[in-house]
């Protein structure tokens, strides 16, 4: 692999210098076959065109494996341990069927993971997970550095990917505690979004395993307090109808932000609320980037090693190589 590929395109210059070198070669042999036979050449004269012809061969080749070496060519693991400050962050969104209310445009759960992705884009470098969490949770991407793959699994979220239905936050609180229990203090949050309904949860139990494991929860509630029906849609988008009660009538979510600060405040964390068109990425970005980091951490890097030495030797070898070849040759006669 090379490092710095932009480099590669410096190869193209290869091609007109051998069209240039090919031209003054036949053009120099015309010249020459005007005064004498170049049968003859070689014997009236200390002049030999093979010679030329080879010397800007040398030449091109050498400027060939300069180029390759500027490219900064690599091959061979080289596993490292580096020292890294970041913080772990842990993305927790619910995904049950409230979050298609659209009392928040174009829907609670389209705003929530737009919040989340600007979470993620700003925080390179940090340790992230995101939990998905409505009547279970369960982890959408473990905790990793790499922030293409997160951003490939947050891609795939989807109301239908948890297959109990309801919403029990203390479900996605206590799977973040557990995973995070043996980090350092202070170097990890729970960023949870959600309109707040919960079902059959235990939230003071979920509160206590956060507060010993030392994670600390900023909580967004995402939706209006005055509610809104829940729209469902086929898998081509079309409208089916709204989510209805037993008796048949439209159900209305309301956002629990009570809840929602309760979490917030039990935790030592920060509480957000989303009930309109206003931005409120830009201040959790702030909050999350607040977070003390983990100053005692270590990550283990697999680099490469450079080779460009290899080539540049090459290039010295070729340009040696040229300068003596003319000599050689002449002697040989």
């Amino acid at each position: 692999m090379f490092v710095d590929k932009n480099y590669l395109l410096l190869l193209l210059i290869i091609i007109p210098l051998a069209a240039c070198g090919i031209f003054f070669f036949k053009k120099r042999k015309k010249d020459l076959a005007l005064f004498v036979s170049l049968a003859n050449l070689s014997s009236l004269s200390n002049v030999n065109i093979a010679v030329y012809a080879l010397k800007y061969m040398l030449i091109c080749a050498a400027f060939v494996f300069i180029i390759l070496a500027l490219a900064r060519p690599q091959y061979g693991d080289k596993p490292q341990e580096v020292k890294k400050e970041y913080s772990e962050i842990i993305m927790a969104l619910d995904i049950s069927k409230s979050m298609l209310a659209q009392d928040i445009k174009p829907s609670r759960l389209e705003r929530a993971k737009a919040i989340l992705m600007r979470i993620i884009e700003e925080n390179a470098g940090e340790k992230i997970g995101i939990i998905v969490f409505a009547g279970t949770a369960m982890w959408q991407c473990p905790m990793t550095f790499d922030i293409d793959a997160l951003k490939m699994f947050f891609e795939d979220i989807r109301i239908s990917s948890l297959p109990m239905g309801g919403t029990q936050i203390s479900g996605a609180i206590n799977l973040a505690a557990k995973s995070v229990a043996a980090a350092p203090a202070k170097s990890k949050v729970l960023i949870l979004i959600s309109d707040g309904e919960d079902h059959d949860s235990k939230i003071k139990e979920a509160l206590a395993n956060a507060k010993k494991s030392g994670l600390r929860i900023i909580t967004v509630a995402i939706g209006t307090r005055a509610g809104a029906p829940i729209l469902l849609k086929n898998s081509i988008g079309q409208n089916l109808d709204y989510v209805r009660d037993r008796s048949g009538q439209v159900v209305m979510t309301k956002v629990n932000a009570g809840l929602l600060s309760l979490v917030a405040k039990e935790s030592d964390g920060k509480y957000f609320e989303c009930a309109s068109a206003k931005d409120i990425s830009g201040d959790l970005v702030k909050a999350v980037k607040d977070i003390e980091k983990n100053k005692d951490g270590s990550v283990e890097q697999n680099n490469k090693y450079d080779r460009f030495q290899i080539f540049l030797f090459a290039a010295f070898i070729l340009l040696i190589a040229e300068t003596l070849v003319a000599a050689i040759l002449r002697k040989r006669k």
